[in-house]
């Protein structure tokens, strides 16, 4: 099947889901009533996605701490994470069929879900920085030739569209495809993804990148990298699932009472 036909579907899925999330929410496809605009999300779903554990602000890991013992013994190259929610249920299940399923309208469900977190984060920056320019990771070709579309494209425009902040699709460009990261294990992803990635022009303003789940940080890492050599005065990352580290002790839920379920 050539790339033609493939954007084809992706045009036919995206109107298909268009129409299927103005009527259920995508993550427990429970019908809305008649006259509701929610977005795609029923209320218990959004409150289930959204991060409400302290997090540090600079990797997006649980912590109580800001920044994290790990970002302080070896910082990040940005600043900042958003995080939308854990890579768990329900939003696990609506990213891989936003990925995989053809279903490319998630992801302005996606972004509708994101947007207040983004606007909270950029409204703590000093106010004399310029506005960020928001960017997305870019797939390698072969990878959007077979999906038809970049997911975290997707979510960055309809992002941007949302916070009032420009959009530049073609900012970043990869330099070699790699192995898909979902494929390998954590050790091996940082040195698969290193110097994949370059700035197709010269940068003078903060950047907002955009991808869809943040594992190692391996992918953010390089491409933050990359836009920070061309100029950009400081990259905050933004995704929509952050998995936990391998290692990782739960942290107490501090906002239950003692003895209650």
């Amino acid at each position: 099947m050539g790339r033609r036909w493939r954007c084809a579907i992706a045009g036919v899925a995206l109107q298909t889901t268009d129409l299927l999330l103005a009527r259920a929410c995508c993550g427990c496809s429970q019908a809305f009533a008649p006259g509701q605009a929610p977005e795609g999300w029923c209320s218990p779903c959004l409150r289930a996605i959204t991060c409400e554990r302290p997090r540090c602000q600079r990797c997006g890991l649980p912590s109580h701490h800001t920044p994290c013992p790990t970002c302080q013994a070896t910082p990040p190259p940005f600043e900042h994470t958003v995080v939308l929610g854990a890579y768990q249920p329900p939003l696990d299940r609506v990213i891989r069929a936003f990925k995989f399923g053809r279903q490319p309208a998630l992801g302005r469900a996606l972004a509708a879900a994101l947007a207040p977190s983004v606007t909270q984060a950029l409204a703590q920056r000093p106010p004399t920085r310029l506005p960020p320019i928001v960017v997305a990771i870019p797939l390698a070709n072969e990878r959007l030739a077979e999906r038809g579309y970049n997911q975290s494209l997707l979510i960055a425009r309809a992002l941007a569209a949302r916070c009032g902040l420009g959009l530049s699709a073609g900012a970043l460009r990869r330099t070699r495809a790699g192995q898909p990261q979902s494929s390998l294990s954590r050790s091996a992803r940082q040195p698969n993804i290193a110097h994949a990635f370059v700035a197709a022009h010269p940068l003078n303003q903060p950047v907002l990148l955009i991808d869809d789940v943040m594992t190692t940080g391996a992918t953010l890492v390089a491409a933050s990298r990359a836009l920070l050599e061309a100029g950009a005065p400081s990259v905050t990352c933004a995704v929509i699932a952050r998995t936990p580290a391998p290692d990782l002790t739960p942290l107490p839920d501090v906002s239950r009472r003692p003895g209650s379920p």
